[in-house]
């Protein structure tokens, strides 16, 4: 009766990027899976990513539980991007959330969870940095102002084609211009 909604994404390049982020993907699921509330979650992810954490790395990272049964989403932000929530009758807007410190930043940190209820129809979109901070040949910024308005021209689309136009829109607007960062993006609708 649950659905864990899970975005992050971890400082840095490379293998050993890559190697933290399979750390900290395995510890919230592990902990998520064991029944422990988002705020538990990261708070026992964040202590476990801080030992021998030499490197400095770190993680942005959003998690939301979803009981299905009752449209009860329970949500917690470490620093990461704010999602965009639609409303069944409504326009896409950011989602009410106080974006905590990062994961494996610092050692016995508290992360503030909150709660909405979902409804049918309702649209949570979530990504990564590498979507507002997309530029351009003259170095301007994506932007959240940007991502916004072109969201709400895929209001009445299906997930894919709301999530291929968004990446479209993005690429029009890089027009050519290398790409920094990853670029993920994930929506989920309540059926």
């Amino acid at each position: 009766d649950h659905l864990g909604i899970v975005i992050a994404d971890v400082s840095g390049k490379g293998v050993p990027a890559a190697l933290f982020m399979v750390i900290a993907k395995t510890l919230i699921k592990n902990h998520a899976q064991a029944g422990a509330t988002p705020k538990a979650v990261f708070e026992a992810v964040n202590n476990q990513l801080c030992e021998n954490n030499d490197a400095g790395m770190f993680v942005t990272s959003f998690l939301g539980i979803l009981e299905i049964s009752t449209g009860k989403f329970t949500y917690v932000n470490a620093g990461h991007n704010p999602p965009l929530l639609k409303r069944v009758d409504g326009e896409f807007d950011w989602l009410a959330t106080k974006p905590g410190f990062v994961l494996a930043g610092m050692e016995d940190l508290f992360y503030q969870q909150d709660e909405i209820m979902l409804s049918r129809g309702d649209t949570l979109y979530l990504y990564t940095d590498g979507v507002t901070e997309a530029v351009n040949p003259k170095d301007e910024l994506f932007s959240e102002p940007r991502l916004l308005t072109c969201i709400n021209q895929y209001q009445d689309v299906s997930l894919k084609e709301m999530l291929v136009g968004l990446k479209c829109d993005i690429d029009a607007f890089a027009d050519g211009a290398d790409q920094f960062d990853d670029i993920t993006m994930l929506a989920v609708r309540i059926n």
